[in-house]
């Protein structure tokens, strides 16, 4: 048996949807699982190729959750989507490992199921969500469960992900968010973050610019990331309608329903931070995916 599951990257917050708003973008990992003698890893450096590769432990945790012995396999890692830059590599990893042992088992769980664990593991289902799903989502917990709930951008928008050549971490990033707010900041969140899912999903470019306005987390989580003040002001320049931080960076995305105002950015960004990468994307309206092949 050979199992291929392709995931989609994911940007989350969108501005104000903290660890609420998640989007799958046009760049994808492919996990390919064959059965083995032993466990044997290619695609990674090689500190990862062992079992407590993200693959491996989200495969792990769903023959365990099965109560079935976990079997050796070969993984190739084929990955588009570059790692610690807040374009969701980690659940990419997780999802496609849960994915594949789910298949490999003869598909016990159900795509929620595989959401649950993976939100899980993670700890919330901002990235989780578009990953299975696809598409613009909205997440939240209920009662110790994960409720993710779809919405389908304008197909129209161009997401410009500026990739820097230096990661900001997680932990970092989320230690120097505040953990208190008043109720003015919490009015504007919710305000602003419905604003934003109606604007994607209409296409408002004047609307997605006024409602992506954060008061939450990206006015620290930009001091981490030199280049943010004047890589804002030049996407703006060019004509994006807004410009935002992807997850917690250090990759940055301009948004755009102009491919011309897009590449124009691009062409920007590649002069000035020749070391940076720039890649105009789309949304991805299919969350994972599995082939399996006798």
């Amino acid at each position: 048996m050979k199992v291929t599951v392709r995931v989609p990257a994911s940007t989350s917050n969108l501005g104000p949807g903290y660890d609420s708003l998640g989007m799958a973008l046009s760049l994808q990992a492919k996990f390919t699982f064959e059965p083995s003698d032993e466990l044997v890893i290619e695609g990674c450096p090689e500190a990862y190729r062992n079992a407590d590769n993200l693959v491996m432990q989200g495969f792990r945790m769903v023959c365990e959750k099965a109560g079935r012995p976990v079997p050796a396999v070969h993984l190739v890692i084929d990955s588009e989507v570059p790692v610690a830059r807040g374009l969701g590599s980690s659940s990419t990893c997780i999802a496609g490992g849960m994915a594949a042992a789910n298949a490999m088992l003869g598909n016990p769980f159900t795509t929620d199921d595989l959401f649950q664990l993976c939100t899980a593991f993670e700890g919330h289902p901002d990235n989780a969500a578009p990953a299975f799903l696809g598409g613009l989502t909205a997440s939240f917990m209920h009662e110790g469960r994960a409720v993710a709930v779809p919405f389908s951008p304008d197909p129209a928008w161009r997401f410009v992900a500026v990739i820097p050549n230096y990661e900001v971490r997680t932990e970092e990033a989320r230690r120097i968010v505040r953990r208190d707010i008043d109720l003015s900041a919490a009015v504007h969140t919710m305000s602003h973050a419905i604003a934003m899912v109606r604007g994607l999903e209409t296409g408002d470019e004047a609307l997605v610019g006024a409602a992506c306005a954060d008061v939450l987390h990206e006015p620290y989580r930009r001091t981490l990331i030199a280049e943010y003040d004047a890589m804002r002001a030049m996407a703006l320049e060019a004509g994006a309608a807004t410009f935002f931080i992807s997850g917690s960076g250090s990759t940055m995305i301009a948004a755009t329903k102009s491919e011309a105002v897009a590449e124009a950015f691009v062409a920007k960004v590649r002069e000035t931070w020749p070391d940076f990468a720039a890649r105009v994307l789309t949304v991805c309206h299919e969350g994972t995916t599995v082939t399996v092949e006798d």
